[in-house]
C-alpha cells in the first residue's frame, strides 16, 4: 500500500459546522419556557393583568397587546426564583423595577 492510498483511507469527512450561539439561544428559550414567571406590578385597568399572576410556560401570546401598550410590564415579569430580589428592588427608590411599578400605578 502506498502512502497515498493510506492517506485516502484515513481521510474522514468532517460534519457541517454547528452554530453554538444558536444552540445556546434555543436552550435559553427552552429554559425560559419551562421557568415559572410572576408579574409583580399593580393590577392593570380592565382586569387584563392581575398582580402576582404566575406564568408556567413563558409569557402567553394574548399579553402581546398589553406589553406593547404598557412596556413596563416586561420589567415587572420576573422569574419566581428572583422574586425576593425583585421585591427588594420594588422598595428601593430609583430602581428600574420601582419606576416601572410607579408608572403603571398612575395608569389605574
Amino acid at each position: 500500500m502506498s502512502k497515498k492510498q493510506a492517506v485516502e483511507k484515513v481521510t474522514v469527512e468532517i460534519p457541517e459546522t454547528v452554530n453554538l450561539d444558536t444552540e445556546r439561544e434555543s436552550a435559553a428559550d427552552e429554559k425560559s419556557k419551562k421557568e415559572q414567571l410572576i408579574y409583580i406590578g399593580p393590577n392593570l385597568p380592565g382586569g387584563f393583568l392581575a398582580q402576582h399572576t404566575v406564568f408556567r410556560d413563558g409569557i402567553p401570546k394574548h399579553l402581546d397587546g398589553i406589553r406593547k401598550t404598557y412596556p413596563q410590564v416586561d420589567t415587572l415579569i420576573v422569574p419566581i426564583a428572583q422574586l425576593l430580589e425583585a421585591q427588594g428592588e420594588l422598595r428601593r427608590k430609583g430602581t428600574a423595577v420601582q419606576q416601572a411599578y410607579q408608572a403603571l400605578s398612575r395608569k389605574e
